[in-house]
């Protein structure tokens, strides 16, 4: 019985808007945030430069080739006095050299250094990958409070004009008792300032109500003045259990995932700070074209090409124990790191125990508000019907109406509380984004 009266005093209490505006429902509203949000867009950004980065180039993986190649030309007086006693003299001697090489160059061992390089890139790329999606589940949790708020306001802004209908009504029994002498002036001068202190309240939550819209699109990234309706009601229908929620907490937690992450890629520093102290070998190959031609010296032409080959070893054994320390420093670094990963993983471990303690009262609130907003409806429409037939004064029905608006206003609240703490568990349990 009070269930079916609860959902009559909901519909009442929910009267739809006009639709002459555009409708935009949750869903809509995410979808535009992820599109358009510019934290989201920079993150996608990032995303695509750490997979730009990530390959054997960078790495010291991927062998060097270069071409160059080169023209000399003169024109000289040469006077030359040899040994035995001759000299040979040219006027406007001219001489062409001609040079072209094709070289390769490529490390054959470097002590692991671009295994660890390329590993802690992949590391980078997949680090950047969790990021943006942290940053589109933070947006996304965003939008559903920003969106719940509109929503929550929407009602109370519906819930205060029914209430303006009720002083309307209850100033015009005043004024007629007032005018048949059966009440003083009193109830009606009462009457009248109720009701214009209900028109005030009606202005100032729209005033809310264009501040949240405004900050909704902003973070939907479309223009401020863009106007819309949004949903009517704030449904809870959502039933975690948390034996669920903290089973896929390590694998789908967006932070702890971060944290894993990051903790890798401190590993791999400490692999390419070790290969440091290793010894490195390098292959260079060069096929080299020469031809020179000269009217003066001992040559007059000469023409070389073929192919060269280099191998280098070398091994740095000392250079002020810098090698060393730098080891010691990433190791460090890397324990830092576990032991942030430890921390956020009890961090979020106790935040998801919160949040669904909170969850769980909230929604045991918002049923009793539910309860206690139903007597209140029937209080009220007891009172101003004994009011208007003179069983009661002015002071018991403005009871009842203060009675009756601090339960809607709770009640509201209420579910508005039960969507937070829902948004925060489905974002612990990386849900908020498919």
């Amino acid at each position: 019985m009070k269930s079916t009266l609860g959902y009559c005093v909901l519909f009442v209490l929910m009267i739809s808007v006009g639709s002459a505006q555009t409708y935009m429902g949750l869903e809509d509203a995410i979808k535009i945030g992820l599109e358009k949000n510019f934290a989201v867009s920079i993150a996608k950004n990032q995303t695509q430069i750490a997979q730009l980065q990530n390959n054997l180039g960078n790495a010291g993986m991927s062998p060097q080739l270069s071409l160059n190649g080169g023209a000399v030309f003169s024109n000289i007086n040469s006077l030359q006095e040899f040994a035995n006693g001759t000299t040979q003299e040219r006027n406007n001697a001219q001489s062409s050299g001609y040079s072209a090489a094709l070289h390769l160059d490529m490390k054959v061992y470097d002590g692991n250094k671009m295994f660890a390089i390329k590993k802690r890139l992949d590391q980078t790329a997949n680090l950047s990958t969790l990021q943006l999606r942290q940053q589109m589940e933070n947006l996304v949790y965003d939008v559903i409070l920003a969106y719940y708020n509109i929503v929550r306001l929407d009602v109370m802004i519906r819930t205060e004009k029914q209430n303006l209908l009720i002083y309307q009504e209850r100033k015009k029994i005043a004024k007629l008792k007032m005018e048949v002498g059966s009440d003083s002036k009193v109830d009606f001068l009462l009457s009248q300032s109720d009701e214009n202190r209900a028109k005030s309240t009606i202005v100032q939550m729209e005033l809310q109500m264009l501040d949240a819209k405004v900050k909704l699109n902003n973070l939907v990234g479309i223009t401020a003045e863009t106007d819309y309706t949004t949903e009517d009601t704030i449904k809870v229908n959502y039933t975690p259990k948390l034996e669920d929620l903290k089973k896929d907490l390590n694998t789908k937690n967006a932070m702890i995932l971060i944290a894993k992450q990051q903790t890798q890629i401190s590993e791999q520093y400490v692999k390419e700070a070790r290969s440091n102290v290793l010894p490195y070998l390098n292959l260079g190959l060069d096929y080299r074209y020469l031809n020179n031609k000269s009217q003066a010296g001992f040559l007059a032409a000469n023409n070389q090409n073929g192919l060269f080959a280099e191998l280098t070893a070398g091994w740095l054994l000392f250079n002020g124990n810098k090698n060393r320390n730098m080891i010691r420093e990433m190791s460090l670094q890397t324990l830092n790191q576990q032991i942030l990963l430890k921390q956020t993983e009890l961090e979020v471990d106790a935040l998801v125990q919160l949040n669904y303690r909170r969850f769980l009262l909230s929604k045991q609130i918002a049923e009793l508000e539910l309860s206690n907003l139903i007597d209140s409806r029937e209080l009220q429409v007891i009172s101003m019907e004994r009011y208007r037939v003179g069983k009661t004064n002015l002071l018991e029905i403005i009871e009842a109406q203060k009675n009756l608006e601090d339960a809607q206003y709770r009640y509201i609240n209420a579910l508005y509380s039960v969507k937070i703490a829902e948004a925060e568990l489905l974002r612990a349990n990386g849900e908020l984004v498919k």
